[in-house]
């Protein structure tokens, strides 16, 4: 972003939201000014109990790439190849080439986040040859504010629910007040509805 990227390629985490027992999918995005044969790459989280990899799926078209992972104790191991010799081409801009599935621990604290990053990186150009390359990490928040009903997503339902609690018709749980406490003042009220509606709205 303050343009002083001068690698010739970065691996990047996107970022996601779960709620804790839940699960989510990471993008594993590559900007790249060269051509890409394979990359290796450990990568951590903190907290690091709070997460595991459930799944890896290289995003390509023509289904030329694999991926496979490892869980061990210094990180998760991936690795993207091809067995039939494919490249990634050098391109303008981003490009998304896989998917991290993350199952969330039951623990994971709401309002919580997991901090991503990479701790080894390694990108092969044709040949063999180690490519330049800079990891950046993601983050994957538990629960999000707004979703009242924990559903992963902000709509009118939230809403809803947000006026049962307030009406004191429903009583919400901790995490549900948490959700539902939109402008963080420790209280429900038309004031977290006025904020949330306008959340709605904007999205």
């Amino acid at each position: 972003d303050d343009g002083g990227w001068e690698s010739e390629a970065a691996l990047i985490l996107g970022d996601g939201s779960s709620v804790p027992s839940g699960e989510v999918q990471i993008p594993l995005l590559l900007e790249s000014t060269v051509s890409i044969s394979g990359i290796q790459f450990t990568m951590n989280a903190s907290p690091s109990d709070w997460q595991t990899v459930v799944d890896f799926n290289a995003m390509v078209s023509g289904e030329c790439f694999e991926a496979n992972f490892n869980n061990t104790e210094n990180g998760t191991i991936g690795l993207i190849y091809s067995l039939s010799g494919c490249e990634f081409s050098p391109f303008d801009g981003i490009s998304q080439i896989g998917t991290l599935t993350f199952e969330i621990s039951e623990y994971a604290e709401w309002g919580g986040v997991i901090e991503l990053y990479f701790t080894e990186l390694i990108v092969a150009s044709s040949g063999g040859e180690q490519v330049d390359a800079e990891g950046y990490g993601g983050l994957i928040a538990i629960g999000m504010v707004g979703d009242a009903n924990h559903d992963g997503e902000i709509n009118v339902i939230d809403a809803v629910a947000m006026i049962q609690f307030i009406l004191q018709f429903e009583e919400p749980s901790e995490s549900e007040f948490w959700a539902s406490d939109v402008n963080a003042d420790g209280s429900l009220d038309i004031l977290d509805v006025v904020v949330l509606v306008e959340m709605i709205l904007n999205n």
